[in-house]
């Protein structure tokens, strides 16, 4: 704690025991300031006060108040400082890039050592050399947590990393474009409740954006990741962070990967990525929503015991593989209400995977199995109500479990718009999938169909054009 003590006229003091330490200036020019006003109050006949005719102790609580809301707002007061090179800062305040700083050879260019801080890069560019172990923009005391700083309108590039949170809580960096640097270009360490608001990663040597270990309930959202080396977007062992309406697009390898838990993926656009669009390795609980994922090898995949994920109202187009992959012990995931079309393998594909549910979803026009199943084991995937469409609509392959493909009839409306509900819609292009060319009655075909061994829809869907 620090104690700004404040001496005014006819012997009153004012103390202020503030945890904002750099207020301590601030309040004695203010109290400067109100010293001046009640000096006019006290004198005789003065007519120029502005507070004449009040009572000092009324005064008195006036500037007290005053003072303690300064105090504890935590609000810098001062013009903003200007930077105009390679700077430490270790006062709390407002900065501002006066130029751009270009081909620096600093180890670290901008420092910032204290929380509340803003710097505004104006626009301008921090600009290094490659120099190994570089950092344009770092954010990091080791012998605190630090707080509410706020980088925003900055180009970082050129640098090993562009800029480096580490240990840092409830702050913000926003269109801050970092390309160009030989590893990654956004990275948080161990960084919590902070804000990444439409920046750009883009043509780094590494990640675009890492959320390294314990880096845990970050927002990231509106940022545009493209042509970075590795990955648009990684999640290293940190958990409960929302990845919103990103565009991570083009990159040489996965479009966004994570190994966290209770993480949320929605909105995002992840096109053109040359590993999968979004991979899902060794996680559990997380939301993967309203996605776009078109032009990746994979369009998601989920591997490695990843458990109870809900993939739910993704749109998966012309993937070079599968439209979704669950394998080795992706175990009690939900597939629901997805659209996976004209993906180069399967739509969905099933590997040494069980207890997933399946459900609702448009499977269409994929060039190999709608639906693939191989080596499941002995615990059921639950595969009901979803639309096939496809020239081959299902392959399960030896060895392979007792999957289940219908509940009980139902008169809950079906996916293809029946009056009935159980099993799945099968049909073909050609016009001669088994919903189609089966009679039915009030949306049921009259026969099971059979996919495989103890593999049996015993209620398929009468077909309706979707």
């Amino acid at each position: 704690m620090d104690t700004c003590g404040i001496s005014f006229p006819e012997g009153i003091t004012v103390v202020i025991r503030s945890p904002q330490l750099y207020l301590c200036d601030s309040i004695a020019g203010y109290a400067r300031q109100w010293k001046g006003e009640l000096t006019m109050v006290s004198s005789k006949d003065s007519e120029k006060g502005p507070w004449r005719g009040h009572h000092q102790g009324y005064v008195w609580i006036g500037v007290m108040i005053v003072l303690a809301s300064l105090a504890l707002s935590g609000v810098v007061v001062g013009a903003p400082i200007p930077i105009t090179g390679p700077v430490v800062i270790t006062v709390p305040g407002e900065y501002y890039l006066a130029n751009s700083i270009i081909n620096s050879n600093s180890g670290i260019c901008i420092d910032i050592t204290v929380p509340n801080v803003v710097l505004d890069g104006k626009g301008k560019m921090i600009d290094g050399i490659d120099k190994v172990d570089s950092i344009g923009i770092r954010i990091l005391n080791t012998g605190m947590t630090l707080f509410n700083v706020v980088v925003k309108n900055v180009v970082v590039s050129d640098w090993n990393t562009g800029v480096y949170y580490s240990f840092v809580k409830n702050s913000q960096l926003e269109k801050v474009t970092v390309s160009s640097n030989t590893g990654n270009g956004i990275w948080l360490q161990s960084a919590m409740r902070n804000t990444i608001n439409t920046c750009t990663a883009t043509t780094n040597g590494a990640t675009g954006i890492i959320l390294n270990y314990n880096s845990d309930s970050n927002t990231l959202t509106g940022n545009t990741a493209t042509g970075n080396t590795l990955d648009g977007i990684r999640i290293l062992n940190s958990n409960n962070n929302d990845i919103l309406n990103n565009k991570v697009l083009n990159n040489k390898n996965r479009g966004i990967w994570s190994s966290g838990d209770y993480n949320t993926f929605t909105g995002n656009t992840v096109t053109g990525n040359t590993a999968d669009g979004i991979w899902l390795y060794g996680s559990n609980g997380n939301l993967v929503t309203k996605n776009t994922l078109k032009l990746n090898a994979q369009g998601i995949r989920v591997s490695a015991d990843s458990f109870d994920n809900e993939i739910t109202g993704n749109t998966v187009l012309n993937n070079t593989y599968n439209g979704l992959l669950l394998i080795d012990t992706a175990n009690n995931n939900m597939v629901v209400g997805n659209t996976l079309d004209m993906n180069t393998d399967s739509g969905i594909r099933i590997v040494r995977s069980g207890m997933n549910t399946v459900n609702s979803n448009f499977v269409r026009n994929n060039l190999k199995e709608g639906i693939f199943l191989w080596d499941t084991g002995t615990v059921s995937n639950v595969i009901v109500n979803n639309y096939f469409y496809n020239t081959m609509n299902a392959g399960v392959y030896a060895p392979v479990g007792a999957n289940t493909w219908n509940l009980s009839r139902s008169t809950q409306k079906s996916i293809t718009g029946g009056a009935n509900s159980g099993g799945n819609s099968w049909g073909q292009p050609n016009g001669q999938g088994f919903s189609q060319i089966t009679p039915a009655t009030n949306g049921i075909c009259n026969t099971p169909y059979t996919l495989a061994t103890n593999n049996v829809d015993k209620l398929p869907l009468k077909w309706a054009k979707k």
